[in-house]
């Protein structure tokens, strides 16, 4: 035991000493001897302790609570095994190239076509005349006035001049040179007394379709001829050549 509690508990005992006392004394009856002489009382003294006031009872104190007892710590729980890794695919093969596609061929030009066997010329008669004759006939070239005079070989050179004409003012259609066309085209047509052109009409195509309507397109834009004759001249025809240099 502490001092302190000793201390306390010595303080307790005198105060229940001096109760008893004081009791003790009340309840006896007094002596009849008046020499008797009744004793002094107990007088006690009291020592305070130290560090606390005089006459205070120091209440005991509480026990210290025993420390409960750490729980035991729970056992780690074990670590799960790693899972092993899974293996890693194998890396899929690279696809084989594809070959390059061959280059296509580059098409064969197409054969130029052969030119057409020329129509062998007509015989020349009144109406029609052949372009051989119409470059030296043409050199002279006639008028109109000097070709018409009523008979045959007027007539002639008067058909002499116009295919030298049409020759001369003929225009070769582009298209048609790009293609490598040629061709000769015997087309008939009439002639007024006003040199106006009329029934034009393709007798023999040059198997060109470009270079028969260039003839056609050739006589409306020659009509009216700037010679006309003295009578109406029908069915006349005449070759237009087309010629590549």
């Amino acid at each position: 035991m502490s001092e302190l509690g000793l201390r306390h508990w010595l303080v307790v005992l005198a105060i229940a000493i001096m109760v008893h006392l004081v009791v003790l004394g009340a309840w006896r009856e007094p002596s009849a001897d008046p020499e008797l002489i009744v004793p002094a009382g107990v007088e006690i003294q009291l020592t305070a302790t130290r560090g606390s006031p005089e006459g205070e009872v120091q209440p005991e104190p509480e026990p210290e609570p025993e420390p409960e007892p750490e729980p035991e710590p729970e056992p780690e729980p074990e670590p799960e095994p790693e899972p092993e890794p899974e293996p890693e695919p194998e890396p899929e093969p690279e696809p084989e190239p594809e070959p390059e596609p061959e280059p296509e061929p580059e098409p064969e030009p197409e054969p130029e076509p052969e030119p057409e066997p020329e129509p062998e010329p007509a015989p020349p008669s009144e109406d029609v005349l052949g372009l051989e004759d119409a470059p030296e006939l043409a050199d002279e070239e006639p008028s109109a006035e000097e070709a018409i005079a009523g008979d045959p070989e007027a007539e002639e050179n008067y058909l002499s001049w116009l295919g030298g004409y049409l020759q001369r003012y003929r225009e070769y259609p582009r298209q048609a040179e790009r293609r490598r066309q040629e061709g000769t085209v015997i087309v008939r047509f009439t002639v007024d007394t006003d040199g106006a052109i009329s029934a034009i009409e393709i007798e023999q195509s040059s198997g060109h379709g470009l270079l028969d309507d260039a003839v056609i397109a050739l006589l409306e834009r020659l009509s009216p001829l700037p010679d006309a004759p003295d009578r109406r001249l029908e069915d006349i025809r005449l070759p237009v050549e087309y010629r590549l240099r």
